[in-house]
């Protein structure tokens, strides 16, 4: 039989060129009628409504009840648990840059590579870049209490989405309507002390005959933990060491040191005292510190501080969010809708206080000082460390995040073809403030170095500070940062011809995007005008225009060991209109399905994927900072260097688009009518991925050691850094320039697998399974096409394993849920203290350490009343798990927070109890 065209055409050459088939309104048509169909439902990965989730790209669905029955308590937390997100991301709490955001990073591919969807629609970045670096989406600020379901898409999907989709997809479904109204409350209480958590929730539906509204109100306190809430990372005590002497030690295993930032001097002309040296005795480091001053007279700064007890393991955080979702039918064929999400949300932070070290000079003739040894002809030489431990109050990082995103939009048919089109905004405003900073001009104004000294306005850094000095010298450093996202789009649907094996479907896309943000610090910072307060500012926009198609193509169907044979092929140019070296971008993906029965599928998908630059890469503009990093001191047996340099670092407008391609193998099967399971095999390969590298990598590679070619960072146009000897010989850092670059490769693959199984019902109650498990074959990066590969899961703490169960039971009103989250081993390579023959110590470096597996276990309880109300209760981290340590040889075991603190599956929160309420009316 003869395929019968259900268009022109022009209308098959218009859908095949990707663009909008607008044209045919007026078609209708013409093969008569036929027989009912399933509902159809848009899936994220594909345009195209299908009648089940299942398609040529895995995806995987956690629905509200899922999210309910999981012990998790926000949305981060579900999405961080996922299988899928297998590599490090930001929970909220390690992140000085983004302090109380979170993110998710599918396949390990980066934060920044994973696109976030709510309702299908992109949002704005944060506006301020983790680590100074990377834009990502920030999921913390999604209320729970409003999702429907949670849509996770692995594996490259730039041929359907754009930009950012190498990892793949989460796209957050919002409740559409609700019957009536729920108020709910949920109270969760830590065991080992902080973390207190509160959520309340208001819930109302207003339906008519013609609409559906439903709005949401959620708010959220939750309370700060500090390290020293934590005896297991905490633990502070003296000891006497293998010498006789007298130590002091904090951490897991008692040996982590304390700062030597506590307050001393060093006159180096003995100007004005007899010794080089002047520390404080053991009255005065407690007169001044309190039970944070730490009194090791066999150390060589006598007076330390402790700098463990006061850093907080969980920002303490109020946020207030509104949804509200509506529809209204304007007929049979056509419904408007529209969306508002909004959240407010104010953090804190909690930090040891403020400890400074710095070099000043004072004139001979005048008195003056400054911190350059240059300023006078001739010069007194001095060094200050101190803490400021007189400074008022808890010194604290404050936020307040601001979000606003609507979405408006219609949707109906055009002739027998579905036409949506909408409008998307989103805003997002992040302030910040940095309390207790140390103003320079200030001090060297009070700052004198003669203990002796008369004056009353002078301040001799041993001696305590007066109020009108705390005045002078404390500040706040402040950030101000927004950013923006506004889109229109337009998706025409449908089927496009009848065929022997089926009926041809496409979706075809046009979109218009602009986005844009602003970083700003405040003047004094930017100026270096607070000692050790460094930023990174920016500002840029760009806009982006993209036409993109789909077609779904049954090529066989009922026939002898083929139940349905299927292609999928999707097409996607997206072209940038700004100042950078992207341009445009193509993106193809074809995939294909094999049913030789129906309750057995095999999937096939292949496709390119792209990523643009982030806008802070992009557009940073210079920005000086100030680093530190510790390492044995090279001539103290037993001490810590600490090694403060200058930063530089900017953004990088030549930049290109980062290029990968993926593929992924899977198979579907309904092992029963109580049974199913999936299993796939994936891969994702990125060229070009952009990267700014960090400190020690930094200081791994000799490539990067500019001293020979440049005496300072300022006006160096290369990534790199500059070395200089102290006062004492020993050479260490002058200054670092950092930036991004276009790395060479970097690559993730690995197996996925799930089953859900529903067992026969009984007298006891109904009870279903649900298991998931992923496993790394690799995860590589090579930072530049003359280096070697690395697979991180044996040199950077990537575990390979990841995995989650759930048992739930349902016996009339009661139900319970006993849910398992896995992360397996972790293997990396590191610095370690051997001892050889003779009992001596030395050093071996990229020496393999394995952190132990991370494993938790909640347990959620309910019980459904007559009276329409819902009690649950239950525990959180049962067995009161605590992120595993590193081997006690390893240089990284004494480090705060004392753990692999990147990746975010691992919590420091512990056993949690949990109870809650809700009413429906």
């Amino acid at each position: 039989m003869k395929p019968q065209l259900k268009q022109s055409a022009l209308t098959v050459a218009l859908a095949m060129a990707l663009t909008p088939v607008l044209s045919v309104a007026a078609e209708t048509n013409t093969t008569g009628t036929q027989s009912a169909k399933m509902e159809k439902i848009e899936v994220t990965g594909s345009r195209i409504k299908r009648t089940d989730f299942e398609g040529v790209a895995p995806v995987t669905v956690i629905s509200a009840d899922d999210i309910a029955n999981s012990g998790l308590s926000s949305i981060s937390e579900i999405l961080q648990a996922s299988v899928a997100n297998t590599g490090g991301s930001l929970n909220g709490e390690s992140d000085g840059f983004t302090d109380s955001a979170s993110s998710v990073n599918l396949r390990g591919m980066g934060a920044n590579r994973t696109l976030v969807l709510i309702n299908g629609r992109r949002q704005a970045s944060f506006p301020s870049a983790a680590g100074g670096t990377t834009n990502f989406v920030d999921t913390s600020d999604i209320p729970t209490a409003a999702v429907e379901r949670i849509e996770i898409l692995t594996g490259g999907a730039s041929a359907i989405y754009g930009s950012d989709a190498v990892g793949g997809v989460v796209n957050i479904i919002l409740k559409k309507q609700y019957e009536g109204a729920k108020v709910a409350a949920k109270y969760n209480h830590p065991t080992q002390g902080g973390g207190e958590q509160l959520d309340l929730s208001y819930l109302q539906g207003f339906n008519t005959e013609k609409s559906q509204t439903l709005v949401m109100l959620e708010y959220k306190k939750v309370e700060a933990i500090k390290t020293e809430q934590r005896d297991g990372l905490y633990s502070p005590a003296y000891y006497e060491d293998e010498d006789g002497d007298i130590r002091w030690g904090a951490g897991p295993y008692g040996d982590a040191t304390p700062s030597s930032w506590g307050a001393w001097i060093r006159d180096y002309g003995k100007v004005y005292t007899d010794s080089k040296y002047s520390p404080l005795d053991n009255t005065q480091c407690t007169e001044r510190f309190g039970d944070k001053g730490i009194y090791i007279p066999a150390g060589t700064f006598d007076c330390y501080y402790d700098k463990y007890a006061d850093r907080g393991l969980q920002s303490a955080y109020d946020r207030l969010n509104l949804v509200v979702n509506t529809t209204y039918d304007l007929n049979d064929d056509w419904q408007l809708y529209g969306m508002i999400n909004a959240s407010y949300k104010e953090a804190s932070k909690y930090k040891d206080e403020k400890g400074f070290g710095v070099y000043i000079y004072e004139d001979e003739a005048t008195g003056a000082m400054s911190y350059d040894a240059n300023a006078f002809e001739d010069s007194n030489k001095f060094q200050m460390r101190r803490r400021m431990e007189e400074f008022p109050g808890d010194r604290t990082y404050e936020t307040q995040n601001t979000k606003a995103a609507f979405s408006f939009g219609a949707n109906g048919t055009v002739g027998d073809y579905e036409l949506d089109l909408s409008w998307s905004s989103g805003f997002n405003r992040y302030e910040k403030q940095n309390t207790h900073m140390v103003s320079a001009d200030a001090l060297l104004d009070i700052v004198t170095f003669n203990p002796n000294d008369s004056d009353p306005t002078k301040w001799y850094p041993n001696n305590a500070l007066t109020s009108e000095q705390i005045d002078q010298l404390i500040g706040s450093a402040t950030k101000d940062s927004t950013s923006s996202m506004h889109q229109f789009q337009a998706v025409f649907t449908g089927d496009l011809m009848e065929l022997s094996a089926g009926t041809i479907g496409f979706a075809t896309t046009a979109e218009w995007a602009r986005e844009s943000y602003e970083d700003t610090l405040d003047e004094i910072t930017m100026s270096g005008g607070y000692i050790g307060m460094g930023g990174t500012g920016g500002e840029g926009d760009r806009d982006r225009v993209a036409i993109a198609g789909e077609l779904q193509i049954p090529l066989l169907a009922d026939l002898t060991g083929v139940k349905s044979l299927d292609l999928s092929a999707a097409l996607r140019y997206d072209h940038y209109l700004d100042d950078s070296s992207v341009g445009g971008a193509t993106t193809p993906q074809v995939g294909i399905t094999y049913r030789p029965v129906s309750e057995v599928m095999i999937r096939a998908n292949m496709g390119k994927s792209f990523r643009a630059p982030d806008m802070h890469r992009l557009y940073a503009g210079l920005t000086r900072s100030f680093g530190s990093t510790d390492y044995v001191h090279p001539t103290i047996p037993g001490e810590i260097y600490e090694d403060s340099y200058d930063g530089f670092s900017s953004g990088n407008l030549n930049l290109t688009e980062e290029k990968g391609d993926f593929w992924n193998l899977g198979l579907v099967a309904n092992l029963s009518d109580n049974a199913d399971l999936t299993l796939d095999w994936w891969n994702i390969e990125l060229e070009g991925a952009v990267k700014t590298i960090s400190t020690n990598e930094m200081l791994d590679d000799n490539r990067f050691d500019q001293t020979a070619n440049y005496n300072s960072c300022e006006n160096m146009d290369i990534v790199g850094y500059v070395t200089e000897l102290d006062d004492d010989g020993i050479r260490n850092l002058a200054c670092m320039r950092k930036g991004p670059i276009n790395s060479a490769y970097e690559a993730s693959e690995g197996i996925d697998a799930s089953v859900n199984y529903r067992f026969p019902e009984t007298s006891a109650g109904e009870f279903k399974l649900k298991l998931a498990a992923s496993y790394l074959l690799k995860k590589e990066y090579q930072e530049s096409v003359d280096t070697e590969i690395e697979d991180e899961t044996k040199t950077n703490y990537v575990p390979k394993w990841k995995g989650n169960a759930s048992l739930t039971w349902n016996l009339a009103d009661f139900s319970a849920t006993l849910a398992y989250y896995y992360t397996g081993k972790a293997v990396g390579e590191d610095t370690f203290t051997l001892i050889d023959a003779d009992g001596d110590d030395y050093e071996v470096d990229d020496y393999p350490d394995t952190l132990d597996a991370y494993q938790t276990i909640n347990l959620t309880l309910a019980y459904s009343t007559p009276w329409k109300g819902k009690f649950s209760a239950g525990v959180k981290n049962l067995t009161d798990e605590m992120p595993p340590l590193f081997d006690e040889r390893n240089d990284r075991h004494n480090d705060w927070p004392f753990f692999e603190e990147d990746n975010s599956s691992y919590s420091t929160v512990g056993r949690t109890l949990f109870l809650g309420y809700s009413q429906k009316f």
